[in-house]
């Protein structure tokens, strides 16, 4: 199988992973093949398979840099396609052309359009496979569905108007980088709606709270870029100012930063028993539903650091009733003392008091700092370390590469970070056995990994980039 279809095989695997979408750009943002999906349509899809394509070059440079990466899933394809008599170049890429669009209608049938170098190979292709199919030319595009019926349907459906014209497409797409592997689009509300019918539930419509959803795949110069755009109809807008993330020291190797969680833990709330599930980890915890909540309504940063046998796990909160919090916080771990069989002491640090649970392998230290920010942390420099003014994780190159791979901002709805080579140390450390080389050296080509969700009101955009070394 030759290198060239590397990036093809990347982009199968991702998909698989993630459901996304790609294709040619009108000035608008919009791929000039969303014409070709009825307005009306469930699902739009488009995957670029032209080889000579900047996002081709880049994804055959990413695998390229990642060991074994491009020689495994060459490999797996190239079975496959040996299996069913095929090859790359004489039967796949001569019948794909440079675009390949998916559309589901609105009576779930699928049409599948292409414009192949080859119409000979196209026909080839298809007379190969395990389903009988029919073809027809729309636009000048090969359209592929299962009957006559489902293409006569799709046309009909074409005159009444396309995507977009529709104000929620473009919205989502909107939410996309201009260039992708691939990008789809979903009406997520028509769907739920179908799901619901389908599941004998139409007396109580099932609601998945979504309006639309849309995704996508991009190759970058520096690694993998993987998107998602959702509408959620009548969702607080959850964005923060992430000052507690500022305080995270810069040798963590992974780090979460949450807040603006209000909104979202009432409507959890609103969807299940609330009094019962209260009352269940109540008992388990000593902690109440509402003293939850009120913890996980501010700000939060948990991190994590290594540590030798134990590593250092730290939380910190800036809730905004710190008295509450505290006072869950205390209570909660004076009730696993009392099962434990021992006491919660105190000592000053720095002038802090510390309060700290110790059990045979982990001791846990809490404390209220000056600013009403409450930590607890299982690692025996946790507190020192986050109230000096040694170096942060935010001023390393590390981390400012990866926020500016997603376009990080001010103003966030959460994001995670994780430090690939300070990951596998913390493995190394916890395990006896050495991680296997034909695995170590994969995850070695791997510098940084950053998801983080921004947007404002309904709309919630969440972006993943794992970035490759090299």
């Amino acid at each position: 199988m030759p290198r060239r279809a590397a990036p093809f095989l990347l982009l199968l695997a991702v998909v698989v992973a993630a459901g996304c979408g790609g294709a040619t750009q009108e000035a608008a943002g919009l791929p000039e093949s969303a014409s070709l999906a009825p307005a009306d349509a469930l699902v739009y899809a488009t995957v670029t398979t032209d080889e000579g394509s900047d996002q081709w070059q880049r994804a055959e440079s990413l695998l390229a840099r990642i060991p074994g990466a491009r020689d495994g899933l060459t490999d797996a394809i190239a079975s496959a396609l040996t299996d069913e008599g095929l090859t790359w170049d004489d039967d796949v890429a001569p019948a794909l052309g440079p675009e390949v669009v998916v559309v589901v209608t609105q009576s779930h049938r699928t049409v599948v359009l292409t414009q192949p170098d080859s119409d000979t190979a196209l026909e080839a292709l298809l007379a190969k496979g395990d389903r009988k199919v029919v073809t027809e030319d729309v636009s000048g595009w090969s359209a592929v569905a299962e009957r006559a019926s489902d293409l006569t349907a799709y046309r009909a459906a074409l005159e009444q108007g396309t995507l977009p014209d529709v104000d929620a497409f473009a919205d989502g797409f909107d939410t996309l980088p201009e260039e992708g592997l691939a990008r789809v689009w979903v009406d997520a509300a028509s769907l739920s709606k179908d799901l619901g019918a389908a599941l004998e539930e139409a007396s109580s419509e099932l609601d998945l709270g979504l309006e639309w959803l849309a995704a996508a795949v991009s190759a970058e110069d520096d690694g993998l870029l993987a998107t998602i755009g959702i509408q959620a109809p009548g969702g607080a807008d959850t964005s923060y100012e992430p000052e507690l993330f500022r305080r995270v020291p810069a040798d963590a190797v992974a780090a979460l930063s949450f807040g603006g969680t209000q909104a979202i833990l009432e409507r959890i709330e609103g969807g299940v028993d609330v009094e019962g599930v209260s009352a269940r980890i109540e008992q388990l915890t000593g902690i109440s539903l509402d003293g939850l909540v009120d913890g996980l309504s501010g700000e939060g940063a948990l991190y994590v650091r290594r540590g030798g046998a134990t590593p250092e796990v730290t939380l910190a909160l800036d809730p905004p009733d710190p008295d509450k919090t505290w006072e869950t916080l205390d209570r909660a771990v004076r009730k696993l003392a009392d099962a434990m069989d021992t006491t919660v002491g105190t000592a000053t640090e720095n002038g802090i008091e510390v309060r700290r649970l110790s059990g045979d392998d982990v001791t846990v230290s809490y404390a209220r700092l000056d600013d009403d920010t409450l930590i607890a942390t299982t690692g025996a420099e946790g507190i020192r370390v986050f109230t000096s003014d040694d170096d942060k994780l935010v001023d390393t190159d590390a981390f400012t590469r990866a926020a500016e791979d997603v376009e990080l901002e001010e103003r966030t709805k959460g994001f995670v970070y994780v430090d690939v080579d300070g990951l596998l140390a913390l493995i190394d450390e916890l395990s006896n056995t050495a991680v296997p080389p034909d695995a170590r050296e994969p995850i070695e080509s791997l510098d940084s990994f950053v998801l983080q969700a921004s947007g404002e009101g309904d709309t919630t955009r969440v972006s993943g980039f794992v970035r490759v070394d090299g």
